[in-house]
């Protein structure tokens, strides 16, 4: 699917209107088509402008995604930020304005899950805990940060992997390393790797 720069940087999709599936979705290629990571909005700095996750308008890698990176390279050296699958679990950008983040997610939840639907990841990690605490309230389910579950949605089951949001502002981001260690096994054989 081809990476388009999104041209209004002020868009919220959750009054209603059918998106597109590839609105903020980035299929991954090869091994890491089948990783789904999933972020809390899209973000001021990164693909709403650029047209790609984790990276600026002049190719350079945000901060959160070298963070990102390390946990991707202990799972495997095939895996990178441009051949993963990811998304964001609200579609609007919601800026500062973090209170509104729960409502968007919850008005976009059906586009979420059709991109599920598309996608058909073997593992999906979610970026932090405002991300698992909105996918728990929306999946009714009791996931747990550093713990894989399995997750059944619309008739789909999911292996679920949620982490601490590897923003340099998060502390806890050094602990999904341990995470990584503890769970490689499984996420490997989930990948095929």
């Amino acid at each position: 699917m081809q990476k388009v720069r999104i041209e209004n940087l002020e868009e919220h999709y959750c009054d209603g209107q059918k998106l597109a599936i590839d609105k903020y979705l980035q299929i991954g290629d090869g091994v890491g088509r089948y990783l789904l990571a999933v972020g809390e909005s899209p973000a001021g700095n990164g693909w709403r402008k650029s047209g790609r996750a984790f990276f600026t308008t002049s190719s350079k890698v945000v901060p959160t995604g070298k963070n990102f990176l390390i946990n991707l390279k202990q799972i495997d050296d095939c895996l990178s930020l441009e051949n993963i699958s990811f998304t964001e679990i609200a579609k609007c950008f919601v800026a500062d304005n973090r209170k509104i983040l729960h409502a968007c997610a919850s008005k976009t939840w059906l586009h979420f899950i059709e991109q599920l639907n598309y996608v058909k990841p073997k593992l999906i990690i979610l970026l932090g805990q405002k991300t698992t605490e909105i996918f728990n309230f929306l999946a009714d389910t009791s996931l747990e940060v550093g713990v894989i579950k399995e997750v059944k949605l619309s008739n789909q089951k999911y292996f679920v992997l949620p982490l601490y949001h590897p923003s340099p502002l998060n502390p806890r981001r050094v602990m999904n390393v341990d995470f990584i260690d503890k769970n490689k096994v499984l996420i490997r054989k989930l990948l095929g790797i």
